[in-house]
């Protein structure tokens, strides 16, 4: 039977509401003191460094063992991220009658930590088929619906937190393939994979450094959960998501990473000085601050990440590049506060000043280096660099090819982007006729009549590296 396929704006608020489930149960398990409870309180943290270090390893199999991920044939990834986050809620369920090994604990935590990680580059399939200057907006509001699930999950009794466990990402996945299967072009599939995002050193760097900074964050909130309001921690994740999807709506297109950085250091060295300086009874709310910071910054690199994935259905390996630093700083650093507390405890009062020292180093670098945004490195299948991988150079040897005008080649770069003319309309100052007048005689010029077949020229433009 043929499916009925829907276009991809009609289809978005339902993959928010996806996204918002999967949201929901990464809250829930990192920032609620329930799923690890069965373990105690000492173990939790480790069963969270688990979680974290799943989420590495399932990262750094996508990206280095990119050809396994083909979607060629029937998709396996859905329901392998499905079976590995089973074990997670089932376990705890099965706690309640009978005694779990602390060891099964460690090893249902890290399958679900790789579902995690799973779930977290597919929906990016969805998005980019229905990239659009808003869905920045709609990745943010995912977040904010996620934050209410995650609160009505805290309030249920037991076990039925356990089986929130269960059910929220396999209704995520749910969703997923409920959405992927009806809307239009997400069957689109390049011929091979010809582009990966290329992170310059200084920025994975600096992304690291801010996953350590979250990760001193989160370690001493997830050693006072307790102490903590769920209410306050779905607050906290409100505010950081708020402030990026008032952002996303007034900027009218997803926010590039040095953009979220900028304002992320800032917003850190608030929170970090009121760790630094204030007393005891408010160090929790400068964690949840800090959280909610996390929670601006990663939403503005996932929205600049899917951005500059559009017009390729698939290539979440590139999003694993862009993430993949980020939990892996936290990881060290999470490592480090155990070191630290468990060797020395009157040393630990000092790791806030750390964190400071860290975010001198970053503005250091903030104002003497200039910010350099990702950009595209090309290369084959067998993962060789060739020649190119500059997105502006392509657009101008395109340009400079088919003879278009100056005006023209401005118009070109925001199609082979996949922007729309209205979004050219809006960013150019021009009525959305002229706009779609120019992109009509961009088409004639080049000889061709979609928009795929544009940004397929510009992909495949040859130019000289520099």
């Amino acid at each position: 039977m043929k499916v009925k396929k829907a276009h991809v704006r009609t289809m978005l608020p339902v993959a928010s509401a996806g996204l918002a489930c999967f949201w929901a149960w990464f809250y829930f398990a990192l920032l609620s003191p329930y799923p690890a409870e069965h373990a105690g309180k000492e173990a939790s943290l480790y069963l969270k460094l688990a979680f974290l270090v799943g989420m590495v390893a399932a990262m750094l199999l996508v990206y280095a063992k990119r050809n396994l991920f083909n979607r060629t044939e029937r998709d396996p990834l859905p329901g392998a991220a499905a079976l590995l986050t089973l074990p997670f809620g089932l376990f705890n369920i099965m706690a309640h009658y009978l005694p779990v090994s602390t060891t099964a604990f460690a090893v249902a935590w890290f399958l679900a930590g790789c579902g995690f990680s799973l779930i977290f580059l597919l929906w990016p399939k969805v998005f980019m088929v229905g990239w659009q200057k808003d869905v920045g907006a709609y990745l943010s509001a995912s977040a904010l619906a996620g934050a209410v699930l995650y609160l009505f999950a805290c309030e249920l009794r037991p076990p039925y937190g356990d089986v929130a466990l269960v059910l929220l990402p396999l209704a995520s996945l749910a969703v997923f393939h409920y959405v992927r299967t009806h809307i239009v072009g997400s069957e689109q599939e390049p011929e091979a994979p010809l582009e990966q995002t290329r992170l310059f050193p200084l920025t994975g760097f600096t992304v690291a450094v801010f996953g350590a900074l979250f990760g001193i964050a989160l370690y001493l909130l997830c050693a006072n959960l307790d102490a903590v309001n769920p209410l306050a921690v779905a607050a906290a994740i409100a505010c950081g998501a708020g402030l990026h999807l008032a952002l996303s709506v007034l900027v009218k297109r997803y926010l590039t990473f040095g953009t979220a950085e900028k304002l992320s250091l800032l917003l850190l060295v608030v929170g970090f000085l009121g760790l630094a300086f204030l007393g005891p009874n408010l160090m929790l709310a400068c964690c949840l601050f800090i959280v909610g910071v996390y929670v601006y910054l990663d939403f503005s690199n996932m929205s600049a990440l899917v951005g500059f994935a559009s017009g390729h259905p698939s290539p979440f390996w590139r999003i694993a590049r862009g993430q993949l630093v980020l939990p892996v700083g936290m990881i060290v650093s999470w490592i480090a506060c155990m070191i630290i507390e468990h060797t020395n405890p009157n040393l630990f009062a000092y790791v806030p000043y750390l964190a400071l020292g860290l975010l001198l180093a970053l503005a250091l670098l903030a104002a003497f280096v200039p910010f350099k945004d990702n950009t595209f490195a090309d290369k084959t299948v067998k993962g060789e660099i060739v020649e190119g991988g500059y997105f502006k150079q392509r657009c101008n040897q395109a340009a400079q090819t088919y003879k278009l005008s100056n005006r023209e080649q401005e118009i070109l770069y925001y199609l082979a982007k996949g922007r729309n003319a209205q979004f050219i309309a809006d960013e150019l100052n021009i009525s959305a006729y002229t706009a779609k007048t120019h992109v009509y005689h961009i088409y004639q010029k080049m000889g061709i009549n979609s928009q795929q077949e544009l940004i397929s020229i510009v992909d495949s433009t040859e130019i000289v590296y520099q």
